[in-house]
């Protein structure tokens, strides 16, 4: 562990939790979404105290039964999916706007959204009225984007319908499809010139090849790991142009490329589940698809699994690096360049917080967002935290020409090392650092 290391606190946030809520980063929720187990009858705690429920919580329910006939139009499971996650996503983006602790909350405000919409279809099946429609397709949207125990509920709601239903109209066959999309086992996978910067496109249908698609996993790997964008395309060229537009000039003419191993999917085993939604750089699509990820991950993860090339096992990329060889070669080029060595401590400070949290394959890559971002990390410290923020320019430098990024891309790296300047933040997920 270096010297900085020590004193270093925890990128992730501090959100504050509702009471008893499964949370991304508890044991029941790390089950649920890694190993599959899921709520096909797991018991969830108590819902929280109605003096505990945010001021959007309720009216964001409100407002979605309100806007629900927007599924009506949908002619598929496809369009239903996207117009579910976009009337969901409306709400959470409002919600994200008035309440910075607001993600904490999504789960439970969709569990309690089921139940609304239950209540709405009974209501109005009961009275004799027409407005009961659009909240059953909802549910059916809903088992199609919300990991399984969430889609269990949803399902659960439908079934105890469906026989009033039955009596007072015929729905289409393809809404019983909606919880059954499967990712096909085809992915591609492209990554900036930083190589922080990573596309995963996976190739997703419904039952019977209904409606094939593909996915986009937007990944930035530049600190903590996060899906910064989501998005649902019809081909694998459309995901492509979308995600190069995306990432910028570090993107231009990449090009995806089938996946062979499913090793190379590190970047979404290493995913960070409190962040993957909401964070520093908490875009439009990243709110639109906050529940849609994590359900997409889970189905290639089932697919990859079942095709016998499971996602490698998350191990920490903290510690263990044997940081000599690169405190060595840079200390010689450091000599070679300015004619002395530079400060010992320094130089094994920058390479133990450089490569803490690193994906492999990554380690050269100095990004402006990583540079940013290792600024931050490195704070306002002790002497040697003074010394080896003073050694990052050359540091960024030899890591750009170990790397071979052309001066266009390694001149705004080098200029952030020295200064760090802020960038503003778009909700296109374009900048992902503050």
């Amino acid at each position: 562990m270096s010297p900085v290391s020590r004193g270093r606190k925890s990128k992730k946030s501090n959100r504050k939790r509702p009471p008893g809520r499964p949370g991304a980063g508890s044991p029941q929720r790390a089950v649920e979404l890694r190993a599959g187990a899921t709520a096909r009858g797991a018991p969830w705690p108590a819902p929280p105290r109605a003096a505990e429920i945010p001021d959007w919580f309720l009216p964001a329910i409100d407002e979605t039964l309100a806007e629900a006939d927007v599924v009506l139009a949908a002619d598929g499971p496809r369009a239903l999916e996207e117009a579910t996650s976009l009337l969901l996503g409306a709400q959470l983006r409002r919600a994200a706007g008035e309440d910075e602790e607001a993600a904490g909350w999504f789960d439970w405000w969709l569990v309690e959204l089921i139940g609304g919409l239950a209540a709405r279809i009974r209501g109005e099946l009961g009275r004799g009225g027409a407005e009961w429609e659009a909240p059953w397709r909802l549910l059916f949207g809903i088992a199609s984007i919300a990991v399984p125990s969430l889609a269990s509920r949803a399902l659960a709601a439908a079934g105890g319908l469906l026989r009033d239903v039955a009596k007072e109209s015929d729905q289409p066959a393809w809404l019983h499809d909606l919880a059954d999309i499967a990712a096909t086992g085809e992915v591609w996978l492209m990554r900036d010139a930083y190589g922080t910067r990573l596309a995963v496109i996976a190739s997703f249908a419904y039952p019977r090849a209904q409606d094939p698609s593909v996915f986009l996993f937007d990944v930035d790997a530049c600190g903590a790991i996060v899906v910064v964008n989501a998005g649902c395309y019809d081909e694998v060229s459309q995901a492509a142009a979308a995600w190069r537009s995306l990432a910028g000039e570090s993107a231009a003419g990449a090009q995806p490329r089938p996946v062979t191993s499913a090793d190379e999917l590190l970047c979404l085993v290493h995913v960070e589940d409190d962040d993957v939604y909401l964070g520093e750089c908490a875009s439009d699509s990243a709110l639109d698809n906050w529940y849609r990820v994590m359900r997409r991950l889970i189905d290639l993860e089932d697919a990859l699994a079942k095709r016998g090339r499971p996602l490698p096992a998350r191990k920490s990329l903290f510690g263990g690096r044997d940081t000599a060889p690169t405190v060595a070669a840079f200390t010689a080029w450091s000599v070679d360049r300015h004619g002395r060595p530079p400060e010992a401590a320094a130089v094994e400070a920058l390479a133990g917080e450089w490569f803490d949290g690193c994906l492999p394959g990554a380690e050269h890559s100095a990004s402006p967002h990583r540079v940013r971002y290792f600024r931050e990390v490195l704070g306002d410290g002790p002497s040697v935290t003074v010394a080896a923020k003073a050694l990052l320019p050359d540091w960024v430098r030899w890591n750009c020409e170990r790397a071979g990024l052309p001066e266009h891309l390694a001149g705004p790296a080098v200029v952030a090392a020295a200064e760090a300047p802020p960038r503003e933040f778009t909700r296109d997920g374009g900048a992902c650092a503050p």
